[in-house]
């Protein structure tokens, strides 16, 4: 399995994955945490997804820290769901007007 044209690669143990983060108003988490899990349930059913995954921090000033990552099999399967998928950034302007930071692409080592 290659990279993509031009993308340096960690090979030869890798997986391509998303990073977003996102803060969210603790009067809204709750209708923004239902969401997701239907979003994870949505996006692991995408080709090649391996995982999603959100770990949270309770932040000071009312907010909840959210990381999401997903992962999968190939860089052009990432660069898909970027494009066109359901991604955490999209489910969480769609539901609660929130913008999360800009998705980082990373490689899995292990």
């Amino acid at each position: 399995m290659e990279a993509a044209p031009g993308v340096p690669s960690a090979l030869p143990y890798v997986a391509w994955a998303s990073a977003t983060f996102a803060e969210i108003p603790a009067d809204q988490w709750e209708d923004v945490y239902a969401s997701m899990q239907a979003l994870k349930a949505h996006v692991q059913e995408y080709p090649g997804c391996q995982k999603l995954e959100a770990f949270v921090d309770l932040g000071g000033g009312g907010v909840v820290r959210v990381h999401c990552y997903t992962v999968w099999d190939t860089p052009e399967q990432l660069e898909a769901f970027l494009e066109r998928g359901y991604t955490f950034d999209r489910m969480l302007k769609g539901v609660s007007n929130i913008a999360a930071e800009p998705t980082r692409v990373m490689e899995k080592v292990f």
